[in-house]
C-alpha cells in the first residue's frame, strides 16, 4: 500500500507539472508564431506583461528589432524548464535556440508570469551569446 501511495503521489506531481506548464508554453508558442508574422502589435496588446518595469515603447521597440533581423529558422526547445513561485506569482522560464542568416545560432530565454490571470511574457532575451542571455535571466 505504501508503495501505491508514492505512485499516485509522483502522478500527481508529474500531472500537475504538466497541467501548468501548458498553459505556459502555449503562450511561449502564440509569441513565436506572432513573432514569425511580425504582428509586434498583437504581442504587446496581448502577451506581453508590461507590470514588471518593462514599457509598451521597450516592447514594441525590442520586438521591432527582432524582426528586422529577418526569418528565424530552425526553432527549437531546449529541454527543461524552470518554474518558481513566490507570494502566489508563478514564473516559468522556457529556453529556445533558433538561427537567423545575421547572426547564426541566436539563443533565446522566455520568462513567463502568471499573476493570476493566465501566463504573460515578463522577459524575452535573445542573443547569440548564451552566457548573456543566461546571466540577464538567472534571476528567475
Amino acid at each position: 500500500m505504501k508503495h501505491l501511495l508514492i505512485l499516485f503521489i509522483a502522478i500527481g506531481t508529474l500531472t500537475f507539472t504538466s497541467c501548468s506548464t501548458g498553459a505556459a508554453e502555449k503562450v511561449a508558442d502564440e509569441f513565436h508564431l506572432k513573432l514569425d508574422e511580425g504582428d509586434t502589435k498583437y504581442i504587446v496588446d496581448n502577451l506581453a506583461d508590461t507590470e514588471s518595469g518593462v514599457s509598451v515603447q521597450e516592447w514594441e521597440d525590442f520586438l521591432n528589432l527582432v524582426v528586422s533581423w529577418g526569418p528565424q529558422s530552425n526553432r527549437a526547445k531546449v529541454m527543461g524548464f524552470s518554474s518558481k513561485i513566490n507570494n502566489g506569482v508563478t514564473t516559468m522560464k522556457f529556453s529556445y535556440t533558433f538561427e537567423v542568416e545575421q547572426f547564426g545560432l541566436v539563443h533565446e530565454r522566455l520568462v513567463l508570469v502568471d499573476r493570476g490571470e493566465g501566463y504573460k511574457i515578463m522577459i524575452a532575451m535573445m542573443n547569440s551569446d548564451e552566457s548573456i542571455v543566461e546571466q540577464g535571466t538567472s534571476q528567475y
